[in-house]
């Protein structure tokens, strides 16, 4: 099954049962192939998410990872090698949402504290 058909998919079970798609959120981080040294090692780190999709070839390649509170260290650390492309997105729960980075991912942060 293709990322986005998958991602349709979820998004309709959003919908249909809100109460359990509410209960916990899920943050996903979509890059694309990118020129850099860190491009390597984001997608290592990516294909090790087991929420892992891809799509395209190529120079439109894209790969997505999805990752709940409890993995907030591989979120950091995925997200520290793409922040500085203009193509990197992030989604909240398969939506793209007004200052996700400034705010969401803020949140995200504490989890970080132990």
């Amino acid at each position: 099954m293709d990322a986005r058909r998958k991602i349709q998919e979820e998004k309709l079970q959003n919908i249909l049962n809100p109460r359990q798609a509410n209960k916990e959120f899920k943050i996903t981080i979509r890059f694309q192939k990118h020129y850099s040294r860190n491009y390597e090692k984001a997608l290592v780190l990516a294909r090790e998410n087991k929420f892992f999709m891809d799509e395209g070839n190529g120079d439109f390649y894209k790969a997505y990872a999805s990752f709940y509170p409890s993995e907030v260290e591989d979120l950091f650390n995925l997200f520290e090698l793409v922040k500085d492309h203009e193509t990197t997105k992030i989604y909240l729960n398969n939506k793209s949402i007004p200052y996700i980075q400034d705010f969401w991912l803020i949140l995200m942060w504490f989890y970080r504290i132990k």
